[in-house]
C-alpha cells in the first residue's frame, strides 16, 4: 500500500526521467491511495506543459485518460482535515492532504517533492510518517 502525491503521477504519467522509478514503485504495490484532489491538481500541471509547449494537447489526453483509469482508491478530504489543518505553518493544505492521507493510512508516501519530504518529519506532522522520495539513482 502506497500514497502517491502529484509529483510522482506526474512524472509517471508525462515519461519525465524519474517516470521508470515511480512506476517501479505503482507496480510493487499491492493498493494506491490518492486524496480525491490529486485529478484535479494533476489535471493543472498537464495543462500547463500542454500550454507552455513542453507536450502536445493529445498527450495531455492521454495523460489524464491514463489518470481516470489509474487503479487508486480516491478519498475525499473531510476526514483529513485535522492533520491538514495542524500542518498549516509547513505546507499548502493541498500538500498536507497527502501527508494526512498517508498517516491515516499508515502508508508510505511516493513523491519527488523535497518539501513534502521534510515536511514528514515526526516534529511537524506529530507522527512517525514513511516518506518514499522518489530521486533517481
Amino acid at each position: 500500500m502506497i500514497v502517491l502525491d502529484s509529483s510522482a503521477v506526474v512524472e509517471w504519467l508525462l515519461g519525465l526521467p524519474l517516470a521508470d522509478d515511480v512506476a517501479d514503485r505503482i507496480v510493487a504495490a499491492d493498493s494506491l491511495h490518492v486524496p480525491a484532489l490529486l485529478d484535479v491538481e494533476v489535471a493543472q500541471v498537464v495543462r500547463r506543459y500542454a500550454a507552455s509547449g513542453e507536450i502536445t494537447a493529445e498527450a495531455g489526453e492521454r495523460a489524464l485518460t491514463a489518470l481516470a483509469e489509474l487503479d487508486a482508491v480516491r478519498y475525499t478530504h473531510e476526514l483529513l482535515l485535522p492533520l491538514i489543518w495542524r500542518l498549516r505553518d509547513n505546507l499548502t493544505a493541498y500538500d498536507a492532504a497527502f501527508i494526512a492521507l498517508a498517516a491515516a493510512l499508515n502508508a508510505p508516501l511516493v513523491t519527488l517533492d523535497t518539501r513534502i519530504a521534510r515536511a514528514m518529519s515526526p516534529e511537524i506532522s506529530g507522527q512517525q510518517i514513511t516518506v518514499d522520495l522518489v530521486a533517481g539513482q
